[in-house]
C-alpha cells in the first residue's frame, strides 16, 4: 500500500498533498512495474513524473504521533518479510498493544498475487493465533486481467474475495487498495471500475468492503461523479506528524474515515522490515468490535 512505499518518488509526492498517502495497504510501489514484478506491459500513470524527492520521516510510533489510548493496527505484506523472516505477532500484540492486522491477500498482477498467496495465510494464521483481528486487502491493478473494464473489475473482485477466505464476519471487511491509474484511463473509467469492483465484492461476501485511498485518489474517484461511494468505509492514507491525532478533512470522501494510516515509518521490532505502517481505528474498542462483527 502507499504505506509500504519504500520508493522515494512516491514518498515525495505523498508529501505534496498534505501527506495523504498497503497498504502498504499497504510496501507496494506506486508504480506497477516496481510494485508487483509485473511485466512492462502494465503502465501506471498514478502521479506526474519528476525528480525524486526525499521527504522527512514521519512518526515512528503511536505515541510520537500524539496518541494515547486508541485501537491500534498495522498493515503488512511481503515487504515486511525481508529474507523470508517471520513477524512475531505475539510481540506485536503484547509489546505494542496492537488489536488488528490488515494483510495483503491478493493483487491484480501475477507475481504480486503469487507473493500475496504465499504470505497471507502464514500471517493470518499467526496473527489469529495471538487473538488479533485480521483483514485482507486487494492491491488493484485496474485493467490488468481483462481489456474489458467490467469483466476486469469482476475478475479482480472474485480473486480478492477468494483469497481473503470470503472476508467473513469476525474479520475486518475486505479492502480495495486503490493506488494505480492505468495510463490512458480517465478518472471516469477509474471511478467506474472502482464502483463495479466494490459492488461485486459486496455481492459475493454480503458485507460492505472498505476502500484504502489517499487524497489524490479520493479526488479522482469522487470527483468523477460516476457513482455514490458513501456506503464504503474509508481507510485513509495520510501521513504527517504535524497532523497530530486528527487527519482533518478527509478531502471529499462522503463520510468519516474508519481507519487512518498515519505513517509508513513506524518502528516495530517484532516486524523484520525496517519500517511498518501504523494505523488507528476511529472509535473505541467496543466500536471496533461492532464494526468487525457487522
Amino acid at each position: 500500500m502507499f504505506s509500504r512505499k519504500f520508493f522515494t518518488i512516491f514518498l515525495g509526492v505523498a508529501i505534496s498533498f498534505s501527506l495523504i498517502l498497503p497498504a502498504s495497504a499497504t510496501a507496494e510501489s506506486t508504480f506497477a512495474n516496481l510494485n508487483s514484478g509485473l511485466s512492462s506491459a502494465y503502465k501506471s500513470c498514478s502521479y506526474p513524473k519528476g525528480p525524486a524527492t526525499v521527504r522527512p520521516p514521519n512518526a515512528a510510533s503511536w505515541t510520537e504521533q500524539g496518541f494515547g489510548e486508541v485501537v491500534k493496527g498495522i498493515d503488512v505484506s511481503r515487504w515486511n518479510h525481508p529474507n523470508n523472516k517471520a513477524i512475531d505477532f505475539k510481540k506485536v500484540k503484547e509489546k505494542y498493544g496492537v488489536t488488528f492486522v490488515i494483510i495483503k491477500s491478493s493483487d491484480g498482477g501475477d507475481k504480486g498475487n503469487a507473493l500475496a498467496k504465499k504470505w497471507y495465510p502464514i500471517d493470518r494464521k499467526a496473527a489469529k493465533a495471538q487473538g488479533l483481528i485480521v483483514g485482507g486487502y486487494h492491491y488493484a491493478l485496474p485493467g490488468n486481467m481483462s481489456k474489458d473494464l467490467t469483466k476486469d473489475a469482476k475478475l479482480q473482485a472474485a480473486r480478492a474475495v477468494r483469497q481473503a477466505n470470503g472476508a467473513k464476519v469476525g474479520d475486518l471487511p475486505l479492502t480495495l487498495d486503490m493506488e494505480e491509474l492505468p495510463c490512458g484511463w480517465t478518472h471516469e473509467q477509474l471511478s467506474r471500475w472502482t464502483d463495479i469492483f466494490l459492488k461485486e465484492v459486496k455481492r459475493l461476501t454480503g458485507r460492505t468492503p472498505m476502500v484504502y485511498m489517499n487524497g489524490t485518489f479520493i479526488k479522482r474517484i469522487i470527483g468523477a461523479n460516476v457513482a455514490d461511494f458513501s456506503e464504503y468505509p474509508l481507510w485513509l492514507a495520510k501521513w504527517g506528524p504535524g497532523l497530530g491525532t486528527d487527519p482533518g478533512d478527509a478531502s471529499i470522501w462522503p463520510g468519516k474515515w474508519v481507519i487512518w494510516q498515519f505513517t509508513a515509518d513506524g518502528k516495530v521490532s517484532a516486524v523484520p522490515s525496517k519500517t511498518t505502517d501504523l494505523n488507528v481505528f476511529n472509535g473505541n474498542l467496543a466500536d471496533f468490535q461492532q464494526f468487525v462483527n457487522r
